[in-house]
């Protein structure tokens, strides 16, 4: 390839057009409206909410850069090289959390990506005979990594395939795997035509979030048609009655409307619903959400008790089930130092993926909440209490961190764990609760030290007094 104007025949037509049009009508705006995007390019660049990410193909100040940096499918590696270098100083040159450098990170991302696939595939290339053709098979677009689909692999028989009909989400068409070639993101599922790759405009959904980090906290935040300036936030799609009208769908998770096409009536619990609310009723949501909210299920980031902490008290289920952990954590410190519970991987092998229900009591998860309002994660977590209770009470080296009971003189051992006991915060002492209550909830361990203590200071004192006398009479002979 000789250079990427060159290479424009190769771009489909679709991708050809908007870098065309793109390109003259940059040429001809002023200064003023420099920040919009061209009508034909896909979308707006209207001011929205804070936090929501447009797919746009390219941002309009970058117009003049696209030949060193939009990419083809027949690209080499020098070409790729050189697009790296550039988007790297674009991106230096770049204001901070601005959209450019954020569609330029992204972007030098699917470049490093595509690099990488195409070296491996050149030395796998090398190492295969002469007669051998190696496709491409990982595509980078806006973040997806598109890996060829294959509905008939798998233990799944063909019948079954054959009654489950796969929709792309480009287009909305149905995808016939007997004729027609589909890939799906391997990071967020997003389906789609072979022949709709080069068209797909949303970012996928893995690198939203990446950036939100967390899932929109707000319930419902919709800020009105004509603040998206009455067109679909995905695709740019007219939603008014000037050419044709075309539904309008409000989308519950972002608050954000979108055409028939970007949503298509899914529905599902609301996160903000279901902290503020304690509500898990399904509400409708666009695709973009529903692939968001599937990829934070089972991701731990919910601090339920700081966000919600009324929840605790009026759902009694959540009391149950923070019990339960406040167990296991206490459990956890006596297997994470037992040389056997280690070499049987008892946590591994009764908590799996789902670690960090051993490790706190204050992080949740969606599914975890989910499973909360069903009743299946107090199964879980009693399951996993009574395989951690009889290893604790059958291996010597647990018992022998027992505790015993020294206001009762009870030679019962008992756990942190247990029903009926206590545990001191300041000493880390375990008690029976009725006999720590005789005493007034007044830890005699914690009442020794603290009379160790004066005693001790009393005694430095005696001996700084000592001290000063022994000088004074120095001085005076």
């Amino acid at each position: 390839m000789s250079s990427w104007r060159e290479s424009l025949t190769s771009i489909p037509g679709s991708v050809a057009q908007f870098i065309n049009e793109s390109a003259s009508s940059y040429l001809h705006q002023q200064p003023s409206t420099v920040g919009r995007a061209d009508s034909d390019g896909g979308g707006s660049e209207e001011s929205g909410p804070q936090g929501e990410y447009r797919a746009l193909p390219i941002p309009a100040s970058l117009v003049r850069e696209q030949w060193r940096l939009i990419f083809t499918s027949d690209a080499n590696i020098q070409d790729l090289q050189e697009a790296i270098a550039h988007c790297k100083d674009l991106v230096l040159l770049s204001e901070e959390l601005s959209e450019e450098r954020r569609w330029l990170v992204r972007h030098l991302v699917d470049l490093r990506y595509s690099l990488q696939q195409l070296e491996e595939a050149q030395e796998a290339h090398q190492s295969l005979p002469s007669d051998i053709v190696v496709m491409d098979a990982i595509r980078a677009v806006v973040g997806h990594h598109f890996v060829p689909h294959h509905p008939h692999h798998g233990k799944r028989s063909r019948l079954q395939v054959a009654t489950k009909r796969n929709y792309c989400d480009h287009c909305t068409a149905i995808i016939w795997s007997v004729v027609q070639a589909s890939y799906v993101c391997s990071d967020c599922g997003y389906l789609v035509h072979q022949k709709c790759i080069d068209s797909v405009k949303r970012v996928c959904a893995h690198v939203l979030v990446s950036e939100r980090q967390h899932p929109v906290s707000e319930i419902c935040p919709e800020i009105g048609l004509a603040s998206q300036g009455y067109k679909c936030s995905e695709c740019g799609t007219p939603l008014n009655l000037k050419s044709s009208w075309i539904e309008p769908r409000l989308c519950d998770y972002s608050g954000l409307y979108f055409c028939p096409r970007c949503h298509w009536g899914d529905t599902t619990f609301i996160p903000a619903r279901v902290i503020h609310n304690w509500d898990f009723s399904p509400r409708r949501v666009s695709r973009t959400a529903l692939q968001e909210i599937r990829l934070f299920l089972n991701k731990p980031l919910i601090r339920l008790e700081e966000d919600n902490p009324k929840l605790f008290v009026f759902v009694e289920k959540l009391c149950t089930v923070k019990k339960l952990r406040q167990n296991l954590v206490h459990m956890r410190h006596y297997l994470a130092a037992c040389r056997m519970a280690t070499e049987q991987k008892l946590v591994d092998q009764q908590l799996g993926g789902r670690r960090h229900l051993a490790q706190s009591n204050e992080f949740y998860s969606l599914s975890d909440l989910s499973q909360v309002e069903t009743g299946a994660l107090a199964e879980f977590l009693q399951a996993v209490f009574k395989a951690f209770d009889e290893h604790i009470r059958s291996c010597p080296m647990c018992l022998a961190q027992a505790y015993i009971c020294e206001i009762c003189s009870n030679n019962e051992v008992i756990f942190p764990f247990d029903d009926g006991c206590i545990k001191c915060d300041q000493c880390n002492s375990i008690f029976h609760r009725v006999c720590l209550t005789r005493k007034n909830m007044i830890c005699p361990k914690c009442t020794r030290i603290q009379e160790r203590r004066l005693q001790l200071d009393r005694m430095r004192s005696a001996e700084e007094d000592e001290d000063a006398t022994d000088d004074e009479g120095t001085k005076a002979e």
